[in-house]
């Protein structure tokens, strides 16, 4: 070894110069590894966490305007309202190319009648009672007349006496029909604020003409039903036995249903949940639904974190929960969204009749979720619902289609499916070759992958550059070693020659070549790695992803509430390459060291010296 040293550093600057260049060959070399293994595992952190979600609408073929009566202003006023050629279906989505990770899927939602547990606080009751009353004078109710209350059929009340006044008013109908004094009437009222002039009361209660059935058949057509325009009717005799009078009971007992109703959202995967999808809500106690679960469609329920808060229910507990209706056309958002409940289907099927119950089953909670918003209520959402229950599609195992209150197209509430992240171009060129034009144009397909595109482009750019880092890195000090071999092993033959003329055995000749050389390498390998592991924590602090205008701190997001959450931090390999590299490359000097020094070993010593 001593003896090895010495003769190399009788070539001074060229031992300084190999030692150098090996040390920076090595720097580069392990930098552009731990720099690979870190942005790699950052990659595969972001590939897990991030998901890509399309949701999917249909675009009306045209607006029409709808016109109504409004009595306080004695004018017309116009609505806009969508129009539909024709329900597309999520079936023209199955297209070759596709490559779904999960399916689109249109989602209904039930109504489940939980008597018994709170619901909505005051429920509807209040603001559109069905009500029995005697007017105090024959009038023409085009402005709010007094008339006398002998009873509310909904909500239940017992029977009031004459002396309870209200104001009545026909303030939809434009010629409405009159009523006369000591008759008595039924009437299916609004109660709103008294903008007439000349008014008695500040409210009035506005007939409201009788419910059109919305329900639909399970290929989405609306079912006929009779409906009577008039907005009131005489109560006689055995009114209630009749049809009309059938008509009014059954709509008192679907409203008194409404009041304890709650939406029951059928899932087969919350990743295709958009409000799951982008964080708007999460798991706060408890879990959500494993793949058994989702498959077997077993009997359990994710609660909202305040329903379950003001109904005394914790995880564990199991609920009732008796459906009665499937809503096809919009998200449980839509009615439920603040709680308020206020629908645009009809509570009454074809035959006028309120819905009965096609299943029941106890559900237990396993977790319960939160949504951003004031006091918990979804504002972020487009499906989401105060008090919405969350269930396994595959936990109702019964027909439901005498049942659908309501039907419709496709809305990005409603229907979604999720692709690879990083296939949104893919996906919309297989789109545009497979599915018609006819078809493509009143469909409006939205992504969201969370940000992805963004933080992988960057990522994707610095994977870029460490992989060539580790190839100049490599190919240089693969020439290096090369050189260093070439004129501290191979060149030395002739010094080979005469240690073994002077009676060094071949063992002795091996270490005297080899062990110097690979001393200086080993030393030129750890100076280099030590140097890699400064350059790395530098190259740590600048923004070699571009990525500096899109981060933030999520230590108080909901990403950081998220307990699925996968950290993108540094791969924990880093440090393993950085013993694995330096020793790889002091094994692959010794190796060839050795190699070419037994080559140079072959020769006879006669032939040597005179060469």
């Amino acid at each position: 070894m001593k003896n090895s040293l010495k003769q190399l550093l009788r070539t001074p600057m060229k031992t300084c110069l190999f030692f150098l260049l090996m040390a920076a060959a090595t720097a580069l070399l392990v930098l552009g590894a731990n720099l690979w293994a870190q942005t790699q595992a950052q990659i595969d952190a972001v590939e897990k966490q991030f998901t890509t979600l399309g949701t999917v609408e249909q675009k009306p073929n045209r607006t029409q305007m709808r016109t109504g009566w409004d009595a306080a202003d004695g004018a017309y006023y116009s609505e806009a309202e969508p129009v539909y050629d024709s329900v597309i279906s999520a079936d023209v989505l199955d297209f070759d190319g596709a490559n779904y990770l999960k399916a689109p899927e249109k989602r209904p939602y039930y109504l489940a009648d939980l008597q018994g547990l709170a619901v909505r606080d005051g429920g509807t009751a209040l603001f559109y009672p069905v009500v029995e009353f005697t007017p105090a004078e024959t009038a023409v109710p085009d402005h709010p007349i007094k008339v006398y209350v002998q009873r509310f059929l909904y909500p239940e009340a017992e029977n009031q006496n004459n002396e309870y006044e209200i104001y009545v008013c026909d303030h939809w109908t434009e010629n409405p029909a009159p009523l006369e004094a000591g008759k008595t009437y039924v009437a299916y009222t609004n109660v709103i604020v008294n903008h007439h002039e000349n008014a008695k009361s500040s409210i009035e209660y506005a007939l409201i003409a009788a419910e059109r059935s919305t329900q639909c058949d399970a290929g989405g057509n609306l079912l006929e039903s009779d409906r009577q325009t008039r907005t009131f009717d005489e109560v006689t005799a055995g009114f209630y036995e009749t049809e009309r009078g059938q008509y009014w009971l059954e709509l008192s007992k679907a409203l008194s249903m409404w009041d304890t109703t709650a939406p029951v959202l059928p899932v087969t995967d919350t990743a295709l949940l958009p409000s799951f999808h982008d964080r708007t809500v999460y798991v706060r106690e408890g879990r959500t639904f494993s793949a058994e679960d989702l498959e077997n469609g077993a009997a359990v329920c994710f609660v909202s974190e305040e329903f379950a808060r003001k109904n005394g229910l914790s995880i564990g507990d199991k609920v009732e929960l008796p459906l009665y209706g499937v809503n096809e056309k919009d998200s449980p958002h839509r009615t439920f969204g603040d709680g308020s409940g206020l629908r645009t289907f009809s509570l009454l099927n074809a035959q006028n009749r309120a819905y009965t119950l096609f299943w029941t089953a106890k559900y237990e909670i396993i977790g319960t979720y939160y949504s951003v918003g004031t006091y918990g209520k979804p504002a972020g959402s487009i499906e989401m619902a105060l008090n919405l229950f969350l269930i396994p599609a595959n936990s109702v195992k019964a027909d439901f289609a005498g049942n659908i209150v309501d039907s419709g197209p496709m809305q990005r509430a409603t229907t979604s499916f999720q692709i690879p992240n990083g296939t949104v171009d893919d996906y919309m060129a297989a789109y545009n070759r497979n599915v018609p034009a006819e078809v493509r144009e009143n469909l409006e397909i939205t992504f969201d992958d969370n940000g992805y595109s963004q933080i992988i482009g960057g990522l994707l750019n610095m994977r870029y550059v460490a992989i060539i880092l580790f190839a100049a890195g490599l190919l240089s000090a693969l020439a290096i070693l090369v050189l260093l071999l070439y004129f501290f092993i191979v060149k030395q033959k002739k010094r080979t020659a005469i240690e073994r003329s002077l009676g060094m055995s071949k063992n002795q000749c091996r270490v005297s070549l080899v062990s110097g050389v690979v001393l200086l390498s080993a030393v030129a390998v750890i100076l280099g790695t030590v140097c890699s592991s400064v350059l790395f924590d530098k190259v740590q602090t600048l923004d070699l992803t571009g990525q500096n205008e899109h981060t933030f701190s999520t230590e108080y997001s909901l990403w950081a509430r998220d307990e699925n959450a996968v950290e993108t931090e540094d791969a924990e390999n880093t440090g393993v390459l950085k013993v694995v590299i330096p020793a790889a490359m002091t094994v692959l000097t010794a190796g060839l060291s050795v190699i070419l020094v037994n080559r140079s070993l072959k020769y006879e010593l006669i032939e040597m010296l005179n060469k």
